[in-house]
């Protein structure tokens, strides 16, 4: 089963099939957001509130975590209103396009004072110029991407501990990112039978 389920505008927002573990999956539609849960019930449809909306913005760094460690989205709502969030096509453009500027941040010399202090290991960047691009095009690729390799993209990007940002990180940046970009696999969001 897919980490995301399309529910059509037409269909009823409450059902029940029986013989399902428990899971939750959300996704957008034209009645609002609504989780689609499994559990001992069966198979049933309701509205988020925005309370779990504004939660699962609060706690974006540590959902994005437990998606990135392999958590399945459908185990929670927050975890699946997270998984959507960030797999959503805005924000897949909006990833590869800060790959695509820090990729032309290294690749384009400038010795200018505003320069990012943060980039100082751009050698490191140039020398994974071949994954970074690779992850791109993953980002762009017209097919829908597993959550767990979204969150993973974002932790890249955002800790500053890592190895884009610290020059004392023993990680290599080129295995790191062909390492999230094999998460990004969309084989990966589907279970064998």
């Amino acid at each position: 089963m897919p980490s995301a389920w399309f529910p059509q505008p037409d269909e009823p927002q409450q059902h029940r099939v029986e013989g399902f573990t428990s899971r939750a999956v959300h996704e957008s539609t034209g009645h609002g957001r609504v989780v689609i849960q499994l559990d001992a019930d069966g198979v049933w449809a309701r509205r988020v509130t925005w309370y779990e909306r504004l939660q699962s913005h609060l706690c974006g760094d540590r959902l994005d975590r437990a998606l990135a460690a392999g958590v399945p989205p459908e185990t929670d709502p927050l975890l699946a209103l997270r998984a959507a969030q960030i797999s959503s096509p805005k924000s897949r453009s909006e990833l590869a396009s800060l790959v695509r500027r820090i990729l032309s941040s290294a690749l384009t010399p400038d010795d200018s004072p505003f320069r990012a202090r943060s980039m100082a290991i751009l050698p490191r960047v140039r020398k994974a110029q071949r994954e970074f691009e690779t992850l791109v095009e993953r980002l762009e690729a017209p097919v829908p991407l597993p959550a767990r390799g979204m969150a993973a993209v974002k932790l890249l990007l955002r800790d500053g501990a890592g190895p884009l940002y610290r020059y004392e990180s023993r990680q290599s940046l080129p295995r790191l990112v062909r390492d999230i970009t094999d998460l990004l696999d969309p084989s990966l969001d589907w279970t064998l039978g």
